[in-house]
């Protein structure tokens, strides 16, 4: 598959065991400095365990950004009401 030169020479980090088990890697979103970007991703989510991933990189890469945790932790809740039904 061919990617674009400016994604190939990106200085983002990189979990390629989180992307052959999820089928994708939180951090191309979340390296993303426009804020709106990982959080339409996250409310996209269907899975409980790529929010966990996501979680995860979120903290260890970025901090813990409020606005991704909070979009995190709403989805979670989502998903929580949507399986309970």
């Amino acid at each position: 598959m061919s990617v674009p030169k400016q994604a190939a020479l990106s200085d983002r980090p990189r979990y390629p065991n989180i992307a052959t088990d999820m089928g994708e890697d939180p951090a191309r979103f979340l390296s993303s400095s426009e804020h709106y970007l990982p959080v339409a991703r996250i409310r996209g989510i269907q899975e409980q365990g790529l929010l966990s991933a996501y979680r995860a990189v979120e903290i260890r890469e970025f901090g813990g950004r409020d606005i991704v945790l909070e979009a995190i932790d709403e989805r979670e809740c989502v998903l929580g009401t949507e399986g309970s039904q």
